[in-house]
Formats: C-alpha cells, structure tokens, sequence
C-alpha cells in the first residue's frame, strides 16, 4: 500500500495498510468513468432519457407503476442459489470499493467532479479505516508495554429482556455482538438516549441491522486471527515494529487474504452467470472488457445496485425472535436513527446459521434479481412532491396547479421509493446506453445471451413485457423504454429472462465481474502474491485458507471458543455426527 498511509523504516504500513509502497495515488485510481473507457464516453453514447426531466421522471413513475403489477402477480421469489447473508457481505465488499464523493437525488442536478473517495480497493479499508495510529478510537487500548493496538473493538447487547429465551445447560453468555456504539455525555450537542454514535471506519458500516452485524462478524474475524497468530507466535523474519504494531499488521494480512478469498470463491460465483463465470475462469480471472484505472459508473450506479432487488421484506436474526423484524425496522435500527434503542437487544444478534448454510443449516434465502421486488418499489420512499417539472420541489400550492395527467404521472406513493431514486441518479450519473455496452462485450459473452445479439428481438421482449398490464404508456415512451431502456430496468429484466433471476444476466455478470477482477489483479502483489501473507497462511490453515462464508464463520466460532455461545453465534448441528 501507499507510504502516504503510514510506514515503518521496514516498509510495512501499521497505520492501515499491509505493505509499504512509495509513492501517491494515481487520480486514475479514484476518478469515475464509464466502463471499457479510460475517459469520458463521448455524449451521444451516453443515456440521457426523454427530452425534460419532467418527461423521463413520468416515464420511470408508469415503469414503478409496470413493475408494482407484476409484483402483485408474481410466483415464487425466494432465491435458494444465494442465502440471505450473501446480501450483506456483497454491500460490506461494495462498501470495499466504492466511497461516493457525491450523490443527488435530482434529476436536473449535476454530479461534478464525482470522485470515488475509496483510494484502494478490497483491502479491508472499510473495516480498518486509517489503522490504530490514524483511528484509534475503533481499536482496543494497548495492553502494558505495547505501543500500538492490535484488536478491533466490538460492542455489547443490552441485558437479556423479560421475554428472552433461558440460556441452555452449556452455553456460555458471550454478549459482545455488536458495533463498537458509544454515546458521548458531555459535547456541545447534549445528551440524548442511547448509544448515538459508532466507532466504525466508515459510517455505512451501521446502514441497516444486518450490515451492522456483518461489520461486527469482520471485526471478530480480526480478532480470531489475532488469537491464533499470538497464540502460536509469529514468525520475525524483517526489522523489529513497535510492541503491538507487528501482531497487527500480520493480523491484517490475514484477515484480508480470508476475505478476499471468500468474495472470490464464494460470493461472486453466486451472482455471476455461469457461463459467464467460465469465461473469467479461462482468462485468468482477468477483466473481460473494462480496465483496474478508476471505477466504470456502471458499476456503481446500476450493476450493483442489483443487490437492492435480493432484499428480503423481513429477516429472523435468530430464534429468539422466530417471527422476525419487518424490512423497515432493520433499515432503521442503526445509531443515527434509532439510538434509544442501543445496545442493541437480543433479537437482532445474528445466529449465522439463519443466514448461511453452515453444517447443515437451512438459511433463509434472498429474494430473486427482477423486476418483481416490492422492496424496490417502496423502501426507502420519496416524498411525492420531491419531483415535478425539471426536478424543482413541489410545494402544495404547485402540485395542486397540476393537470389531472401530470397528477397521475407522479410517483404512487407506494412503489416510489428506492428504484425510482436509483433511475434517477442512473440518468444524471451519466451512465452508458445499453446499446454502446453491448458492443464492448467480447463475441464469447453475446453467445450467451441471444437478446443482447439481436436488437429486434431485444426490443420486442421489453415491449411484450410492457404490454403485460394494464399501465397505459405512449407510443413514443413505449419506443424510449424498448429501444433506449434505463440501465438497471435492463439489468433486472435481463437478470429476470435469461437467468430467472437466481443471479445477474449477461451484462450484469461482466460489469460487475471486471470491476471485482480489476480490483484483485491490481493489489494481489500485497495480498496472494505476498510472501509474508503466504508464510502466515500457510501455517495457520495447513488444508487451506477458507473459501466459503461457512469456512469462516467456523474458524472464527473454533478460535473464540464461540461453539456454544449465547445468544448462538451457530446453531450446533442437529444430525448425530455432522
């Protein structure tokens, strides 16, 4: 990693990297682009919707209204390729790479000098921030005679309530399950309720509920490799690091190489289309199309925002509460929202057995990728007049000036919430048209999607699709959303028709794929190809580093003694013998 992180005289980094490099950032790094182009893509390749912002914005309201149809009507939803956790350790990895420097929700607004404040990508800077020297707020105080901490900190549920289950004979109480939450009693802001603030590297960290938890897996993940390292002493084979900055910086070695290996070898298998997973497989796991310089706005503004569509409407944490936590509590149960309600209680302390197939387990599953999600179409709802003609705010006065026609193209209060905030930032964001994507595919990936080779039968899908309900659009709309779709509406749709939505369609496979591919190619000289990272590796899974989420989940519950913890940590199998 860059010297401008922190460095030893022995060229390691124990501010927050793993290995010392001179030098600074190239710009190219961080900048957005768009995909297969290290600049700008020229204008007219660009989507650009209809002729005002007020026309595309009618268009994306009747296209929510298509997609709240076939909602209404659909089949089974439940996607048993990709358990429920996948959802959250693809955002923590999302959250790995990409760090927006700006996002607007209007759609006549400018996103100017746009820069992805994430500097290197999947390299845990989302769990280590700038390392104990530069954050030392999320790392546990240094023991006597150690200079720099090494463990990560983590932070307490609340005492067990009345209705809580009775701990088993045999389990042991291990309540340090959460985020490290704090609340800071005497700052010019007063004092409120609860735990206000969260000691985290990056503030997404605590978004939701199961993003919290998934941050708070990482951190005892850390902490379990420490144990072991220390436990059996580290080899020394460089200059001497301060007490405690040696522990770390191994620890962080292999924490990343675990990490990096689970997205690699289990998550991206799970979203990405087989066939076009082969074809990364015989390259080399080299990008298809797009270059490691900068992050494409595809990626970012559409491919990945796929995973808002795997959302479940509601998650058992554990059976503590076997009924569940609704959509809307877990999106709201964080610090910033909620921080009366921390520490947090013992619903919300995830049993990973619920939500990865550990053992044995059954875990509840994700949602399938398409068009037909209710979460896209409610969750994070928009306030109605926050959208009018060239995307000024409408008081109540203005929107009753409204023409009868204008009033029904709104938004329905129902399904305008977190896809119609997607299509707009994918319309200002400046993202590709669909057609000059597909002519950067390689011959081998159109082979695999008949629709993506064949314009005419492309269009006709989305307008059968469209037909499909009884949602009226012009013929001129009818013309824009075949021929000129938005981006993610194809992606879903894609994801929908060619692979029933059990992971992302053609398009979707290859954005995201050379996006991940670029990131590990770029950095494997710290990581794989490192021979300090490869010595530790080896000596502490001498049958191989994990490679599934259940892989490591185990490792941590075996070096933290956390088998028979409580609340669970996994649910012991119940099979004799397994």
């Amino acid at each position: 990693m860059n010297a401008h992180r922190g460095t030893t005289t022995a060229g390691l980094a124990v501010s927050g990297g793993v290995q010392g490099i001179a030098g600074t950032v190239d710009p190219r790094q961080v900048q957005f682009r768009n995909f297969g182009n290290a600049a700008g893509a020229d204008e007219a390749k660009l989507y650009h919707g209809l002729d005002t912002p007020w026309a595309t914005q009618c268009l994306f309201a009747k296209l929510l209204r298509r997609m709240s149809v076939a909602s209404a009507g659909s089949g089974n939803k439940i996607n048993e390729r990709i358990p429920a956790g996948y959802t959250y350790l693809a955002q923590f990895a999302a959250h790995d790479i990409i760090r927006n420097s700006s996002l607007s929700p209007l759609l006549a607004a400018h996103e100017a000098e746009r820069r992805n404040e994430r500097e290197e990508a999947l390299l845990l800077d989302v769990l280590y921030g700038g390392g104990p020297f530069s954050n030392p707020g999320m790392y546990v105080v240094a023991k006597p005679g150690e200079v720099v901490r090494s463990l990560m900190r983590t932070g307490p549920m609340a005492p067990p309530s009345p209705n809580a289950m009775a701990m088993p004979a045999g389990a042991c109480p291990f309540a340090i399950r959460d985020l490290p939450r704090f609340q800071q009693a005497d700052l010019s802001d007063g004092v409120e309720r609860g735990r206000t603030d969260v000691l985290v590297a990056d503030q997404r960290s605590d978004d939701n509920a199961n993003i919290a938890q998934m941050t708070a897996l990482f951190l005892h993940l850390h902490n379990a490799v420490a144990g072991v390292l220390g436990g059996g002493g580290i080899p020394k084979k460089d200059v001497e690091l301060p007490a405690g900055a040696y522990l770390f910086d191994r620890t962080r070695r292999v924490t990343t190489a675990i990490y990096r290996n689970v997205v690699q070898n289990d998550l991206l298998p799970r979203l990405i289309a087989k066939p076009i997973w082969d074809l990364y497989n015989a390259n080399g796991f080299r990008p298809l199309v797009d270059m490691p310089q900068g992050i494409p706005i595809e990626f970012s503004h559409a491919a990945y925002r796929l995973g808002h569509s795997m959302v479940r409407l509601s998650y058992v944490f554990n059976d503590q509460h076997p009924e569940g936590e609704g959509l809307e509590n877990v999106l709201l149960n964080r610090s910033s929202s909620r921080p009366h309600r921390f520490p947090v209680s013992e619903h919300w302390i995830a049993d990973w057995s619920h939500f990865f197939q550990i053992a044995g387990s059954t875990p509840q599953f994700s949602r399938r990728i398409g068009t037909v999600n209710e979460v896209l179409l409610s969750a994070y709802s928009m306030p109605i007049l926050c959208v009018g003609p060239d995307s000024k705010p409408l008081d109540p006065a203005t929107a009753g000036l409204l023409s009868e026609a204008d009033r029904a193209a709104l938004p329905d209060p129902n399904a305008s919430g977190l896809l119609f905030s997607d299509l707009v930032r994918g319309t200002i964001g400046g993202l590709l048209r669909l057609d000059a994507l597909i002519e950067q595919l390689p011959q081998a990936a159109l082979a695999t999607a008949p629709l993506l080779g064949d314009a005419g039968k492309r269009h006709q899908a989305i307008r059968s699709w469209l037909q499909g309900s009884t949602v009226a659009f012009t013929a001129a709309e009818a013309t824009e959303l075949a021929e000129n779709p938005p981006l993610l509406f194809w992606l879903l749709l894609e994801a929908a028709i060619e692979q029933d939505g059990l992971c992302f369609g053609t398009i979707g496979s290859v954005i995201v794929g050379d996006v991940f591919m670029a990131r590990f190619a770029a950095s494997r000289a710290m990581i794989e190809d490192d021979p300090i990272t490869q010595d530790l590796v080896a000596r502490l899974f001498p049958t191989g580093i994990p490679r599934t989420m259940a892989d490591l989940i185990l490792f941590v519950a075996s070096a933290l003694n956390l088998g028979d913890a409580w609340p669970r940590f996994i649910t012991p199998p119940t099979t004799p013998g397994a």
